[in-house]
């Protein structure tokens, strides 16, 4: 079997188009260049990943935490010259691997994170939750992020919130009927 085949045949459950997807990459590094996640994670690089998905290295990626890593921004789909996207092949990657194992305790903790803040404030991400390792940042970036939560309040955003505008409380209310009755919580 053709190493072509072999991959594609892998990778035919996990909803990739084998000839508009990851077999196009040419390796030239636009989509890690533009990658927020590869900015602050070491362990990220979209290149890497769509290197290791055309080596046949689906086991890894689907057991590994990187593909746990990218923020679907699609920042890689709108640089890449083949119209490729890492963040598809990436949702894919996970969909095999919550197919296959349990989560880990970095996701799981994400996870719970964000059905707190949901339930109890409608927002999933909030800035006192969304901790960026800082130090791993260039220092204009760090400086620059450094005073975000004090910008966004001269901004006019009110406390611990990514709003502007806060959420009626009979839409909060409504939030909370929704994940109970439909077991999120």
């Amino acid at each position: 079997m053709q190493d072509h085949d072999r991959i594609s045949s892998k990778l035919d459950d996990m909803k990739i188009d084998s000839y508009s997807g990851f077999q196009k990459c040419i390796q030239c590094g636009r989509c890690s260049a533009s990658c927020p996640a590869a900015l602050i994670y070491e362990d990220f690089t979209p290149r890497d990943i769509m290197r290791r998905l055309m080596m046949g290295e689906v086991e890894n990626l689907v057991a590994g935490n990187e593909i746990w890593r990218c923020g679907q921004c699609f920042s890689c789909a709108a640089r890449c010259p083949r119209d490729n996207s890492v963040a598809n092949a990436i949702l894919a990657l996970r969909s095999q691997s919550l197919q296959r194992m349990p989560l880990n305790n970095e996701i799981r903790q994400i996870e719970a994170s964000l059905k707190k803040n949901l339930y109890e404030t409608g927002e999933t991400i909030l800035p006192s939750t969304l901790l960026l390792p800082l130090e791993n940042l260039g220092g204009r970036t760090r400086e620059r992020c450094f005073d975000n939560s004090k910008r966004k309040e001269r901004l006019g955003y009110a406390g611990d919130t990514a709003r502007a505008t806060p959420l009626p409380k009979d839409a909060l209310i409504e939030v909370r009927i929704l994940l109970e009755k439909t077991g999120f919580r």
